[in-house]
């Protein structure tokens, strides 16, 4: 238990030492910290220990004196300031790019040698720092010093009452009997402390409540006097004038996030701190007549008034700027519509004859939408709705660098600016490039609309993208229908070839446009190929007629709207027709006229149609006690195996509405996914019905619908809630059932050379035998649907080293565990898991026992009934010579068969047993003369007296050891198996 210095006037003396000492230590507080912590937590009613004062002082030494070596060692080096400065500027290069714990390492890194320059600096600038911190070592080393010259004292003083020890220390003038008397009264000094401090508290209380009495006529003592002021000064109206000053503080936060500096409102802050100080310390007036109730009231009332208006003032000078801030724009960014990043503004020309001059401009770009994503979101309401208004907030304009020239003036005109539905932070701008003959780097530019004498908030730009102009030549127009590649229709049902999903153009005119023309007027250049909504153009001058191939045959069984592409089916199934449909473009400046000029393109043909007898659609249930399982590989399932009864009928009416005979197949059928994205397929495997499951698929239950045709034929055909599953592990076939009559017990192994003796030892068995079901299962699980069933060591927090690098243990995935000799000794546990890819279907683990016994043998005596002997003491030959401990002891194996100290020679033969086993033996020794002899080893199994006591001429005294041989092994405890004997050494005197 440690030692307490009882009384608090013992520490005067070291408190005033320690104190000395890190007072001017202002270089390295923090060395010194929990010294000085030791220190201020000294009181009477809390004591410190004298090993925890120690431990402190030693430490702060300790830490003192390396920072000095560190310091001297700095200083020696005369290249130590470059390096250091070297260093340093490395490290902050480092920390410029990174991130994560690897930042945190390079800071805390910099910080050190930051430290470190800055001490080598002071170093450098004269030997007083050094010697400053030499002294500070000393003065620590004195107050140790003086530590254990109190402990010492105290020491004596406890034991037998001897306080001549505190002569020695600053306490010798105040020790006399009186006091010594004092302490031998329990706790009278603790007990006088007390009472002094009590009644200089309750001296002072007396003076407060007086003053109160006399200043407020209250005979209240101070605790009332508290709760009143709380009571009463701490109204309503005082928390909502605190709380509107902590509002506008958080308000400033709120900005200082939004890209301002907490700098910017350095004088509004510290209003707000004066007036809650002002706010909290209300001084109470004195005089007769005032009472407490009346003062406290007569002062809210007027400091509220005051700070009343003061709040306001901070109120509406904070809102402005906070307004201000609220509205400046942090960025602005270009957001692309296409992949390229370009805005186009194109002259498109068409040629409506042979000639070159016949090539007649008919669309010109010039107004594009823009989108540019704007912070914060807050302005982008305002930006779109003043946008060209006298009272608008901001300046906006087109910032224009032609493309591999200097700046030129603003060609491009801001036409409008909307927010975009949906998007709180997206603005379109409309451009309008009627002016615009080059191509340009084109950025968005806002400025606060102010006097240029005044501060701007706003100045920023977006990104700059391409804005390209070029004249663009049109080969080729045709109708790109969404419905072009439909092949069957039945009859009554239509194909629009003018289909379009409401505002989205999933058919448009596709234009082929070339980059250039030759001289004759042929096109050349570069080539693409885009919608008319993908180049932005109109189709105002665009026309599209649709017509038969084979108009004659065609008409017997379709019908054809010119106009509007509609195609109808009326015809008997097997009906065929093709339609092709023709683009017409007329001159822009010749529409309107009697004799408007236009170019008509090649006709775009269709897939052929044909009219198909679509049967009633079909819907087959699959057995809900028949699951589809999980399978490494593409599998397919026949229905008529999969499905519920009354299938066969389901099937029947599929292949009459094919027009298949009862007796044939589906070999002939097409099959297409009425869902394009389903990945489990109806079709045909060998001529029969069947869903075929991609490999590693799993699906809740889902509708598989597919079209199938068979020539002229069609139906629909719906598999209802096709379901794939993992193996279950509580179903039966892939539920393994233990083996009862059998456990992990590893089975010996012996293993032997040419001459049949036995030269290794192992454990080893196949756990599949743990499981009555393994093949079984091992079938389903891995034959069947291709997952695996493997057997590991488990990793087990017990041992060190990771599965795979176990020693002495080896387990095969087929669940062979081997144990060898170098085995470690610490419990094996195996896993084995069944998985389908990487779900796991069940894991089981399983403990391995080693026959521990079996192979641990038997350690004991050669002769129980002799546990005594007597050590050969006939002369320094015989002593030094010591007692054989292979004639007291003896272990056998589990078959009986000695295996030390001499092996058996049928068994073994020359081999070596206990190598083989991995056996040892430790001795100890025990007894009053223990330490007269060696320790015995097991490479020489002698029990020898030390050398110079073998070698002494004469002992008078007998002597006694007890040896005990534990016996060791790899393979499991042999708790209880270490035997004793006791040797006997008696006197002796040599002949001279």
């Amino acid at each position: 238990m440690k030692k307490k210095f009882v009384r608090v006037m013992l520490f005067g003396a070291l408190t005033l030492t320690v104190s000395t000492a890190v007072t001017s230590c202002k270089d390295y507080d923090d060395d010194i910290k929990g010294l000085q912590e030791q220190v201020d937590k000294i009181t009477s009613a809390s004591p410190v220990s004298t090993e925890d004062m120690n431990a402190a002082v030693d430490k702060a030494s300790k830490e003192l004196k390396d920072q000095l070596a560190k310091l001297e060692k700095l200083v020696n080096d005369p290249s130590s300031e470059t390096s250091l400065t070297q260093q340093i500027a490395d490290l902050q290069e480092a920390l410029k790019t990174a991130v994560g714990e690897n930042a945190k390492d390079l800071a805390g890194k910099l910080a050190i040698a930051q430290n470190d320059l800055t001490a080598l600096k002071k170093a450098l600038g004269g030997d007083d720092y050094i010697n400053g911190l030499k002294k500070k070592i000393t003065d620590l080393e004195t107050a140790k010093s003086t530590l254990q010259t109190l402990i010492d004292a105290e020491a004596a003083y406890q034991n037998n009452k001897d306080i001549s020890g505190y002569k020695n220390t600053g306490f010798d003038a105040y020790l006399n009997q009186e006091i010594l008397n004092a302490i031998d009264k329990e706790g009278s000094i603790a007990v006088y402390v007390d009472n002094a401090v009590k009644t200089a508290v309750g001296t002072v209380l007396k003076d407060v409540n007086e003053y109160l009495s006399e200043n407020f006529q209250e005979n209240a003592d101070l605790a009332a006097f508290v709760k009143k002021v709380n009571e009463t000064l701490f109204t309503e109206e005082y928390k909502a004038q605190m709380d509107k000053l902590n509002l506008l503080l958080t308000a400033i936060d709120n900005a200082v996030g939004d890209g301002s500096t907490y700098a910017d409102y350095a004088a509004v802050i510290k209003q707000i701190d004066d007036t809650k100080q002002q706010l909290a310390a209300l001084q109470l007036p004195s005089g007769k007549g005032v009472t407490f109730d009346s003062a406290v009231k007569d002062i809210i009332r007027t400091e509220s008034e005051q700070k009343a208006g003061i709040i306001k003032s901070l109120e509406e000078k904070l809102q402005a700027e906070i307004d201000a801030i609220k509205g400046m724009i942090q960025s602005i960014v270009y957001v692309p519509e296409y992949a390229d990043g370009q805005v186009l503004f194109n002259t498109y020309y068409m040629q409506f004859g042979d000639k070159k001059e016949d090539w007649k401009p008919v669309v010109n770009v010039d107004e594009v939408t823009v989108k540019f994503r704007v912070s914060p979101s807050a302005v982008v309401a305002d930006l779109a709705a003043n946008f060209g208004k006298e009272n608008a907030k901001y300046d906006i304009a087109v910032d224009c660098q032609k493309v591999k020239t200097r700046a030129l003036n603003d060609p491009f005109k801001i036409k409008g600016i909307k927010t975009v539905e949906g998007e709180s932070n997206l603005i379109e701008v409309t451009l309008d490039a009627s002016a615009v003959s080059h191509s340009y780097a084109v950025a968005l530019t806002v400025k606060d609309k102010v006097a240029t004498d005044k501060k701007t908030l706003n100045d920023v730009s977006s990104n700059y993208f391409a804005a390209v102009k070029s004249d663009l030549y049109i080969s080729k127009v045709e109708w790109a229908s969404a419905n072009g590649a439909v092949a069957t229709v039945k009859k009554g049902a239509t194909i629009n070839y003018m289909e379009n999903d409401g505002d989205t153009k999933v058919s448009d005119y596709e234009l082929t446009v070339n980059t250039s023309i030759d001289g004759s007027g042929k096109v050349s250049g570069t080539s693409s190929t885009k919608t008319l909504a993908e180049l932005g153009i109109s189709d105002k001058y665009f026309k599209v007629a649709f017509a038969f191939t084979d108009k004659a045959t065609a008409e017997k069984s379709f019908e054809l709207k010119e106009a509007t592409g509609v195609l109808t089916a009326k015809g008997d199934a097997g009906s065929k027709a093709t339609v092709k449909s023709t683009v017409t473009v007329t001159d822009p400046a010749t529409a309107g006229g009697k004799t408007p000029v236009t170019k008509e393109y090649t006709a775009k043909e269709y897939t052929e149609v044909k009219i198909v007898s679509e049967g009633e659609a079909q819907v087959i249930t699959l057995k809900s006690t028949e699951s589809i399982l999980w399978n490494a590989i593409e599998k397919s399932y026949n229905i008529t195996t999969i499905g519920a009864d009354g299938v066969d009928k389901v099937i029947a009416a599929i292949k009459k509405a094919l027009n298949i005979d009862v007796a044939g197949d589906f070999s002939s059928c097409t099959f297409d996914a009425v869902a394009q994205d389903q990945t489990i397929k109806l079709g045909s495997n060998s001529g029969e019905l069947a869903l075929t499951v991609p490999e590693k698929t799993t699906c809740e239950a889902t509708d598989i619908t597919t079209k199938i045709t068979n020539g002229d034929y069609t139906v629909d055909v719906t598999v209802k809630g096709v379901t794939v599953t993992l193996p279950d592990a509580e179903n039966k076939a892939f539920k393994l059932v233990a083996n009862t009559y059998t456990d992990g017990t590893l089975l010996i192994n012996l293993g032997k050379d040419v001459n049949g003796k036995v030269n290794a030892v192992t454990a080893s068995r196949s756990l599949k035998e743990l499981y009555t079901n393994y093949d079984k299962v091992y079938e389903n699980l891995v034959t069947t649907v291709g997952g695996t069933m493997e057997f590991a060591l488990a990793d087990d927090v017990q041992k060190d080293a990771a599965p795979e690098e176990r020693k002495g243990v080896e387990v095969a995935k087929d669940g062979t565990v081997t144990v060898s000799n170098d085995y470690d000794g610490k419990p094996i546990k195996v896993t084995l898991e069944g998985k389908c890819d990487k779900e796991k279907i069940f894991a089981i683990t399983i403990s391995v026992v080693i026959p521990a016994n079996e192979l641990n043998g038997t350690f004991g005596y050669k002769d129980a009934k002799n546990t005594k002997f007597e050590y050969d003491v006939k002369d320094a030959t015989a002593r030094k010579a010591g007692l054989d401990l292979t004639t007291a002891f003896v272990w056998k194996d589990g078959d009986k068969k000695n295996v030390w100290p001499t092996a058996d020679n049928d068994t073994y033969g020359s081999n070596n047993a206990m190598d083989i086993y991995n056996f040892s033996i430790v001795y100890s020794l025990s007894g009053k003369d223990a330490s007269s002899f060696e320790v015995p080893t097991i490479s020489d199994n002698k029990l020898k007296l030390i050398k110079s006591i073998a070698e002494t001429s004469t002992i008078k005294s007998t002597m006694e050891v007890v040896v005990t041989a534990t016996p060791t092994s790899p393979w499991g405890s042999m708790v209880g198996q270490a035997k004793s004997i006791t040797v006997t050494v008696s006197t002796w005197v040599d002949k001279q």
